[in-house]
């Protein structure tokens, strides 16, 4: 919705929009796969990996 009403507004520009669409494939993907997952796993193992997940990102950002 805000990358809907930003275009609306005529604040997205060509550049951004590309970036956009090159992205939704993998909010897709992501999306799709939290869907197979939900409640196939535990609270704990929700957690570990939602954990590991955190470590990589703070990793990634020093580099």
């Amino acid at each position: 919705m805000a990358a809907l009403w930003l275009g609306v507004k005529g604040s997205l520009s060509l550049d951004t929009a590309k970036l956009l669409a090159l992205g939704l494939p993998f909010l897709f993907a992501g999306a799709w796969l939290g869907l197979q997952l939900f409640g196939r796993i535990d609270e704990a193992a929700f957690r570990k990996i939602v954990l590991a997940l955190l470590f990589v990102s703070g990793v990634a950002l020093l580099f």
